[in-house]
């Protein structure tokens, strides 16, 4: 997009307009409430609880009157949302503020001019908050970053020291997976406020350029590093070094009251880490590896120059001087931006192009290479200069490159474009549960979790109406009455403290109660206009029904009808045409050879029965014969015996008789 479509077309569209009345917070912080990501810009609005978004591409085709879109969150979030930063793929939005966190899940974007759901004016979107009861009701969170290498997990620096790694990528919603201490834990709000005076509490931390590093800073100006490896899968947590060695030494640790940290360079590059402090003094520290073999000595800050910050208020000019907040944001490899109560800096390091030359240099051209690297001190440029605290930036992005724009949110609402000049652009719940009740699925263990991680509203406006002190109830005497000096005397603290105790406490859960009203008013007319255009597709259906059943009605008739027909022709067929004499002739051939196979069936049915019949008396007389016993008597055996023995004695006769006639006859 062109940049001087930003000045024409984007700085007067109508998001901005509608944008104004919820920029209006005077007890506000430094806020980001825009993100610009794959030409599309989010904003935040805190009166409805809903991101606006306009596409940039489609702007540039058309004029400044084209609608934006709203994105209305499924879960509005309960606190004051200070930052929103999007994903390194764009798919997801981190809300946070000081009280909570919560994930943006963005819909699909297709259709004419790659809209949300097709360009529909209000997207519903899913949204979730992680840990929302602890960081609620726990501390104050001080940073969030996505993980330099992970698109799935968040990286929640909070007040009590510690670093909590969120994974938000799973189907059963976010789920802390580590928290890293950084530093001596408070006990209690008590606690806290010491930790925090005397400077030893971490207010930031930044990614190095490779991504193998976080760079962690204390309030006293302390760094810290931790290597940051989410494939890590041991029970060890990953070891902090630190802090990290300064040099040259100072007596003040280059200011006691830091508050932001950033990092500058490439891989092919040292990395340059920044450190801002409350007094706007800015000091560029080369990240470089020490010569000494102990683990906590691996890394040293190299101190290259201190950069102040002329910054100019118009109201409370000497409050400037101790405490001025300062937030950095990254342009490109050697510029940077920072936003603070008077406006926006932007600086320009030009001893990062010449940090490379100097590593890759012989001995003999070093000296000329590091004269010319002190020779060229950083730029800083004051872009914008607002009137104040009263009014300071809301929103800060930076337009993709060649030609990368500041893209500013005022506080009145007014959009403002910078372009930079080509010089300048170079799991202990879990355990608790598993423990508790060993017998528990895992869904329910999920479940149980997702339940107890809810925050309800009661619970917030108890702490908001919470007092910090105690006071005893006042009895008197009746007869001892208080003249009128003591009597103001109890009045004043009586009043002062019914103020800042009572009435004040009174007033934030007011507006918090406003808030949650605005917020669940918005969602309920979303609701309406939903229901309304569901009744719409309600009607539409019936309609169609409706029309459908009518269709139906007439399809039946014509379907009777044809059934009716059909019969009728089947009939005639059958009463007009009769049999042939063939066909008879055949007919009765076939009932003939009918009558013969039942006869024949007969005739072997009756052979059957005979077989059978005759086998029954065979083994009949079988079975008789066997029972039969011959017996002879004496008389009949003498008989037979003597019988027996007269024919054998004429047997032997004959043969002696045949023996002589054959020799008579010579017969041989």
């Amino acid at each position: 997009m062109d940049c001087r479509l930003y000045e024409s077309k984007l700085a007067n569209h109508k998001i901005f307009k509608d944008i104004k009345e919820s920029l209006n917070d005077v007890d506000a912080k430094l806020r980001n409430l825009f993100v610009y990501k794959d030409d599309v810009l989010y904003v935040w609005n805190s009166v409805e609880n809903c991101l606006f978004c306009v596409n940039l591409n489609r702007l540039e085709e058309l004029d400044e009157n084209t609608s934006y879109q709203k994105l209305q969150l499924v879960c509005p979030p309960a606190f004051a949302v200070e930052h929103v930063i999007s994903s390194e793929c764009g798919g997801k939005l981190c809300l946070w503020g000081g009280r909570g966190v919560m994930v943006v899940e963005l819909p699909s974007r297709w259709g004419c001019g790659g809209l949300f759901d097709s360009g529909r004016q209000t997207v519903f979107c899913k949204s979730y908050s992680l840990d929302e009861k602890f960081l609620y009701l726990q501390g104050e969170i001080h940073r969030v970053h996505w993980h330099p290498k992970s698109v799935t997990h968040l990286l929640v620096l909070v007040s009590d020291n510690t670093m909590r790694l969120y994974n938000i990528g799973l189907k059963t919603g976010p789920k802390l997976v580590k928290v890293f201490s950084i530093g001596p834990k408070p006990a209690g709000a008590l606690g806290q406020t010491v930790l925090e005076s005397y400077g030893d509490a971490a207010v930031d931390f930044t990614p190095t350029p490779d991504s193998e590093h976080l760079l962690i800073l204390s309030g006293n100006g302390d760094v810290y590093m931790m290597h940051c490896d989410i494939d890590n899968k041991s029970l060890q947590k990953p070891k902090l070094k630190g802090p990290l060695a300064m040099y040259p030494p100072a007596d003040d640790n280059y200011g006691s009251e830091s508050c932001a940290i950033t990092a500058l360079g490439g891989v092919d590059t040292p990395t340059l880490v920044v450190i801002a402090s409350a007094s706007a003094v800015l000091y560029h520290c080369l990240l470089l590896s020490n010569a000494t073999e102990m683990d906590d000595d691996s890394h040293a800050l190299y101190v290259v120059e201190s950069v102040e910050l002329n910054i100019v208020m118009e109201e409370e000019p000497t409050v400037l001087q101790y405490v001025c907040p300062v937030h950095l944001y990254l342009v490109n490899r050697n510029t940077y931006a920072c936003a603070h109560a008077g406006g926006v800096h932007t600086v320009t390091l030009p001893v990062l192009e010449r940090l490379s030359e100097y590593a890759a240099a012989d001995e003999g051209d070093t000296e000329s290479i590091l004269q010319a690297i002190c020779s060229k001190p950083s730029t800083a440029r004051y872009l914008l200069r607002t009137s104040g605290k009263s009014s300071p930036t809301v929103g800060l992005a930076v337009t993709p490159p060649p030609l990368r724009t500041l893209l500013i949110l005022c506080a009145s609402g007014e959009f403002i474009t910078r372009t930079l000049e080509p010089c300048n652009l170079e799991d202990q719940l879990y355990k608790e549960l598993q423990l508790k009740n060993p017998a528990l699925e895992q869904d329910d263990i999920n479940a149980i979790l997702k339940e107890r991680q809810k925050l309800p509203f009661t619970s917030i406006i108890q702490e908001v109406l919470e007092r910090q002190a105690s006071q005893p109830i006042l009895k008197l005497e009746k007869k001892e009455e208080p003249d009128p000096k003591e009597c103001l005397e109890l009045l004043t603290p009586a009043t002062v403290r019914l103020r800042s105790e009572y009435i004040v406490r009174q007033q934030r859960a007011a507006d918090v109660c406003a808030r949650k009203i605005a917020s669940l008013k918005a969602l309920s007319g979303q609701y309406r206009d939903w229901l309304a255009d569901l009744q719409k597709e309600i009607e539409n259906v019936h309609l169609q029904s409706t029309l459908l059943n009518n269709k139906r009605a007439l399809v039946e008739i014509s379907q009777e009808d044809m059934k009716y027909r059909c019969s009728a022709v089947v009939r005639n067929l059958r009463a007009g045409c009769g049999s042939s004499g063939e066909e008879r002739r055949l007919l009765a051939e076939l009932l003939q050879h009918q009558k013969r196979a039942a006869a024949l069936a007969d005739h072997v049915r009756t052979l059957k029965l005979h077989k059978e019949h005759k086998q029954h008396e065979m083994k009949k007389w079988q079975e008789e014969y066997k029972k039969k016993d011959t017996v002879l008597g004496k008389s009949h055996s003498d008989t037979i015996w003597s019988v027996l023995q007269q024919q054998t004695t004429q047997i032997s006769s004959l043969i002696e008789e045949t023996k002589l006639l054959k020799d008579q006859l010579g017969v041989v």
